[in-house]
């Protein structure tokens, strides 16, 4: 399943705006991180250029594909996952990320018409920067059931322990650690805005169920 995923160059002027926008962000927040790496108590909005994200290490694997695609059916469990190719020299390869949207999930198109019973809609994920665990879901606007929300499940497994990469496993690293979430933005140039996340040390993945579809990011 992991090998057959198809490979699909990023498309729409909406998903490159946020790129350019978000890895501008990245290069002030990687600046920033070399003094103070801990986000602020409470934080919980931060503007387009005010971001503190993860960045993978030189050398880790690419992914087997940055765009993925199915169709989700009203009534029906379904979902996907993105994988990392395998290292030089192995061949098992290790999760990038799990997305999984519930039977009853589907709730409004992104016009606001209702999904009934046994209506497909076709998503797309798209991994706009791997190195920064940034990913982008159409159809934008889509709507979940409060009840049933999709649970995004990414790894920062290929970080590390060591997650601002200064040699050493400290109580900086233990703060990045505990600040870690998914947070989301509605367009680019607007805000970002945290999920109520949850941290899977011993996994080192992020969680967080996503009521409709938008760009998501981890960050600290």
């Amino acid at each position: 399943m992991r090998d057959s995923l198809s490979h699909f160059p990023m498309k729409g002027s909406r998903m490159a705006f946020r790129r350019l926008l978000v890895l501008a962000g990245a290069l002030l927040g990687a600046a920033a991180s070399c003094t103070d790496s801990t986000a602020p108590a409470g934080d919980t909005e931060r503007a387009a250029t005010d971001l503190r994200l993860l960045a993978a290490p030189h050398g880790t694997p690419p992914l087997a594909t940055t765009t993925a695609s199915f169709y989700a059916v009203k009534g029906r469990s379904s979902g996907v996952d993105i994988w990392y190719r395998p290292a030089a020299g192995r061949s098992d390869s290790s999760k990038f990320l799990e997305f999984r949207v519930g039977s009853n999930s589907l709730d409004r198109r992104p016009d606001g018409s209702a999904i009934a019973v046994g209506d497909s809609v076709s998503i797309t994920l798209t991994v706009t920067d791997p190195t920064h665990f940034i990913i982008d879901f159409q159809p934008s606007g889509l709507k979940f059931a409060d009840a049933d929300q999709p649970t995004l499940k990414i790894s920062f497994a290929a970080c590390g322990d060591d997650l601002n990469y200064d040699g050493k496993i400290d109580a900086t690293d233990a703060a990045m650690l505990s600040s870690l979430a998914l947070w989301r933005q509605e367009a680019p140039f607007q805000p970002w805005f945290k999920l109520t996340s949850s941290v899977q040390t011993t996994l080192k993945e992020v969680d967080a169920q996503l009521s409709g579809f938008t760009g998501y990011a981890l960050m600290y």
